[in-house]
């Protein structure tokens, strides 16, 4: 419809114009051509009069009035003159003639009246402006002798004007209408078409069909044709981006998760068409953060782009490997044959991965773990297979490393309570379901108490206890660990400040901190606990894993440094069970060692354990460190320890983990045996 209504508006502005145009010249020209003819009219009125203005002297002086009368018959009886009149100079009529057929006349001359009154129809001619009233002297000889009236009228020269106008008009028209039609047709053949054309070119682009016009003129037009096909191009490319940002991972170039989705949909609808089964692999990097961490996010990005390519090239063309996102990856494999083969596929990724990658000039290596689900039997849809393969590969995980794992029912339970602990989490601190265990710390030779360690509990009230080894990993990764750590801290203070003021000596309180706590500037934290309820330099000791030593090094070096500031004692927990504890200790300062309750454990019997508790206590003393020794739980294990210089000793034989009262109970008859132990000693020797 735009078509027409340009074209419409076009022909209509054109009509207009040439409308406007032909009239003002057409006015122009009748108006010159009324004013030619009336012109012509008066002269020849004038010539008319002038004629018998000549010619009646002789008559008038001869009275011969039937020769008068000729006269001003003769001057009637001219095209256009309605009347003539000769009047002497008093004003009375000589002689007239008056022609009774002119169309001014008829209206005022009854049809029976030959002769009309004179002075009466002139003064009804008088204004009327289709006459023309001329008047001429007759003179002899000087003096007038009469005076001579014409009257002129302008009825023939309007109707002729008016005929004319009406010609011109129809050659007007004539004219606006070949002219228009010509014009339109030329614009319609050289703008509406071409317009046309890009308007269908533009309705087959918004299609997503990117067509390309031919330039078939020069013109501005023809500039518009190559710029609507440069703007398609530029939409082609741009689309063309789009759809690849979209549905491919910008760092690897992998389809991403959206494309990994719609593929494995479309797979599915194959699969089950054709009765056949598809595996998907889900992958995930072990420890990958530590790359980023220890050598920048650009190693690791380098690393993804190399292990993605490595991924291509072992696996089949009808394959599929995308990247989630992070360190995740998705593998398809359609026809996969036998649950063995997908094992074979998935090892052999796993040992892909496991080879060393040539950054920075170092080999870097990482291992994987693999989680499997087969399609039908594990899942019927994209979302099933995909979640139930990383329920898989979080199993693959608690395995040894470089571990693959198929997908079983039990794992949604295990999923399942894994969900209901969360969000029991979420409502465990509100409701005060958390409180604190001490197990103390004793010198190892000796028995004196030097403190104790806060133990974190959660009694459920449907579920009783659960263990710390199966929530905090949940609260670590949901974040909810920075609350709950938080809450440790504080009433582990508070409940310090209140065994001072209650005359009991406790010693120092040694508070685990996790990693994500760590990482959420844990000094400034302290510094506030510390300053609310006034502890003294030495009362607070934190416990740090290796896990937590694996983040930035300058931010955990400027935590610690804040830390010791305050008088904070930092001991590293569980030492001698990761791969890189030695370094720990020369690159971060620490006050206590605790060697893990693995090689406790071996005492006294096992040298290999003796020789090894040796060596970290010797290594520790050599760094001015002390050493704790966890687990210990025989008369045989505290001696043994006692012996290999360990310094302070915690366990089931020292005491177990307890409750506030029972710790502050603990205290008091502590304090008590200390008091009795002086008198019971001078007794023995007075006696």
């Amino acid at each position: 419809m735009l078509k027409w209504r340009l074209g419409f508006k076009f022909i209509l502005i054109v009509v207009l114009i040439l409308s406007v145009t032909l009239g003002l010249n057409m006015s122009l020209m009748l108006r010159n051509q009324q004013q030619l003819l009336e012109d012509e009219l008066i002269e020849r009125g004038r010539v008319l009069g002038h004629f018998i203005s000549l010619i009646s002297p002789e008559a008038i002086l001869s009275f011969d009035f039937l020769r008068l009368n000729e006269y001003a018959r003769e001057v009637t009886q001219q095209r256009d003159v309605v009347y003539g009149i000769l009047v002497d100079p008093q004003g009375r009529a000589m002689t007239s003639y008056v022609n009774l057929e002119d169309a001014l006349i008829r209206p005022l001359v009854p049809a029976e009246e030959q002769h009309p009154n004179l002075g009466v129809l002139l003064r009804q001619l008088d204004s009327r402006p289709e006459l023309i009233t001329m008047s001429f002297p007759v003179v002899h000889d000087g003096q007038p002798l009469a005076h001579l009236m014409v009257g002129l009228s302008r009825s023939a020269l309007t109707a002729q004007s008016r005929q004319q106008l009406l010609y011109q008009s129809l050659i007007y028209a004539t004219v606006i209408l070949v002219l228009s039609t010509g014009i339109y047709l030329v614009f319609r053949w050289n703008v509406l078409f071409p317009v046309r054309r890009l308007m269908n070119a533009s309705q087959e682009v918004s299609r997503g069909d990117f067509v390309q016009l031919d330039v078939r003129t020069k013109d501005e037009l023809g500039a518009l044709t190559e710029t609507f096909n440069a703007m398609v191009r530029d939409i082609r490319e741009e689309r063309a981006k789009l759809h690849h940002q979209a549905n491919y991972d910008v760092l690897t170039d992998l389809p991403n998760r959206m494309m990994a989705t719609e593929r494995l949909s479309y797979k599915i609808s194959r699969a089950r068409r054709d009765g056949e089964q598809l595996a998907v692999l889900f992958i995930d990097l072990d420890d990958f953060k530590v790359v980023n961490d220890t050598m920048g996010h650009a190693v690791g990005d380098e690393l993804l782009i190399a292990l993605g390519e490595r991924f291509k090239s072992r696996l089949r063309e009808v394959d599929t490997i995308a990247r989630l996102g992070g360190d995740e990856f998705l593998v398809l494999l359609p026809e996969p044959g036998t649950e063995e083969e997908v094992k074979q596929v998935a090892t052999r990724l796993t040992e892909t991965v496991a080879e060393p990658v040539r950054l920075l000039g170092r080999d870097v290596s990482v291992q994987c773990s693999v989680g499997i689900a087969i399609f039908p039997d594990d899942g019927d849809n994209a979302e099933t297979l995909m979640a139930n393969a990383d329920n898989a590969m979080y199993q693959a995980k608690a395995l040894p490393r470089s571990s693959v794992c198929f997908y079983t029912p039990e794992m949604n339970r295990r999923v399942q309570e894994r969900l209901q602990m969360e969000q029991d989490l979420n409502q465990a601190l509100e409701r005060g379901q958390f409180h604190l265990n001490f197990q103390p710390l004793v010198e190892a030779r000796g028995g004196a108490h030097l403190g104790a360690e806060v133990l974190l509990r959660w009694k459920h009230p449907e579920k009783g206890f659960i263990s710390p080894a199966d929530f905090i990993p949940v609260a670590e990764t949901t974040g909810q660990i920075i609350a709950i750590g938080d809450w440790v801290l504080e009433r582990a203070a508070a409940f310090w400040s209140e065994l001072q003021r209650s005359g009991i000596e406790p010693g120092f309180l040694a508070v685990n901190v996790s990693r994500v706590q760590f990482g959420n500037a844990i000094s400034k934290r302290v510094a506030e606990v510390v300053a609310d309820y006034r502890l003294p330099p030495g009362s607070l000791e934190l416990e740090l894993t290796e896990s937590v030593l694996l983040d930035d090094v300058e931010l955990v070096k400027s935590e610690l440094r804040q830390l010791r500031m305050m008088g904070v004692k930092l001991a590293l927990d569980d030492f001698g069970t990761g791969y890189s504890s030695l370094s720990y200790l020369k690159r971060f300062r620490f006050d206590q060692l605790k060697i893990d309750r693995s090689f406790v454990s071996g005492l006294p019997h096992d040298a290999d354990s003796a020789s090894l508790v040796n060596a970290i206590v010797a290594m520790a003393h050599g760094l001015d460190l002390q050493v704790v020794a966890e687990g210990v739980e025989t008369v045989g294990q505290l001696e043994q320890i006692g012996r290999l210089g360990c310094d302070l000793a915690q366990g089931f034989l020292i005491a177990r983990p307890m409750d506030g009262a029972s710790y502050r109970s603990y205290l008091r008859q502590r304090d008590q045996r200390a008091a009795f132990s002086p008198r019971e000693q001078d007794g023995n020797r007075r006696s």
